[in-house]
């Protein structure tokens, strides 16, 4: 067996700050560059004290990787270095170990980026080891157990200042159908006994989905030409307590006329505006925001890494108890293994036309579930 791998890459070669990525690889504007190496295993320089050599099986694809993408330095994360492969989450394996963390065979979660092989350094912070008796397939760690179970999770348990069984209220979750909304909306659901989760999805589809996601769910289509009118019958005479929103724009724009005075307004993400700032010119959200004396609530997940374990304690309960379905938290998967890793970066756009339903994953490495 031959000491050689061979590691296909995609390299952040500009920053995309305010416009969408550039894929035009035949210009030096090009996002990124596709680039190709070899790692010798046999070499003893190869990996620096503390460095694993992980092989990408699966990359998660995420709205934040657009700021990733990015040169600004008012991200929760540094700039990535241009060079350098175009930051991302994924699952992996370990080739190669010089850290006492992690041994060769040994399954991880990590920053890999988009490379099928990754070199991951001796801080590893955000690096986390699998146990893969927890799932039916490695996938799973991105979507059942991913970060975006993670950020659904302290959403609804911290950030919106609620607690189980505090019934008769009125949720509002936009993005509903995505990997973060789908599990706000079992959570809320069925944990929080709400009197309705008015839960906005893009399409029949993702409606009817939204909709078998627990009681009380109201799916609403915001690419119906009848939008705010269906958006006023679902609603009726109620009020808005806590609208949870990754989206921004025009959705958050028209919504906040509808939340209760003293509401709240949990702000997970604005995907809207990622790839056109002038999305987030609002027309009437600060009149509301003042009037009705709304609290808008940002935050980060790695902010709660620190109750970790904790969280994941809480959630197998919530797996056990059926508040959160597995069969629920579908994954649209796409395949960029062998030749087809050339697709990734026009693979990873389709987060902003919602060609996924549940968890965006790309496939990099054959031979795993």
């Amino acid at each position: 067996m031959s000491n050689i791998i061979k590691v296909k890459q995609y390299l952040l070669n500009n920053y995309s700050t305010t416009k969408p990525v550039n894929l035009n690889y035949d210009t030096p504007e090009a996002t990124f560059k596709y680039n190709e190496l070899e790692y010798d295993l046999s070499d003893a320089n190869l990996l620096k004290p503390g460095e694993i050599l992980v092989e990408t099986i699966h990359l998660s694809n995420d709205p934040a990787q657009k700021g990733w993408f990015s040169s600004s330095k008012d991200s929760y994360l540094p700039p990535s270095p241009l060079g350098e492969p175009a930051p991302a989450r994924g699952i992996g394996k370990v080739l190669k170990s010089n850290s006492e963390k992690f041994k060769e065979g040994d399954f991880v979660e990590a920053q890999l980026g988009w490379t099928t092989h990754a070199l991951v350094g001796a801080d590893q912070t955000l690096t986390f080891p699998l146990d893969v008796s927890k799932v039916s397939k490695l996938s799973q760690f991105l979507s059942v157990f991913g970060l975006t179970t993670l950020t659904a999770y302290v959403a609804a348990y911290k950030y919106s200042e609620l607690t189980p069984k505090d019934t008769d209220k009125v949720f509002l979750v936009s993005g509903a159908a995505g990997a973060v909304g789908s599990v706000l909306v079992q959570i809320l659901a069925k944990d929080f006994k709400p009197k309705k989760v008015l839960a906005i999805a893009g399409g029949a589809d993702k409606v009817k989905f939204v909709e078998s996601l627990g009681p009380n769910v109201i799916g609403i289509d915001y690419k119906s030409s009848t939008y705010e009118e269906d958006f006023a019958k679902a609603l009726g005479d109620d009020k808005i307590d806590v609208f949870f929103d990754q989206v921004a724009g025009e959705i958050l724009d028209h919504a906040s006329q509808y939340l209760k005075t003293f509401g709240k307004i949990v702000q997970i993400g604005a995907i809207s505006s990622y790839n056109d700032p002038t999305k987030s010119n609002f027309e009437n959200y600060a009149t509301h925001v003042l009037l009705k004396r709304l609290r808008i609530q940002g935050f980060i997940v790695i902010d709660d890494f620190k109750d970790l374990d904790k969280i994941i304690t809480h959630l197998e309960e919530l797996f056990q108890n059926g508040t959160l379905d597995k069969t629920k938290f579908y994954e649209t998967v796409v395949d960029a293994t062998g030749d087809n890793f050339v697709k990734i970066p026009e693979l990873w756009t389709g987060l902003f036309t919602g060609v996924n339903k549940g968890k965006f994953i790309t496939k990099v490495a054959k031979g795993y579930d």
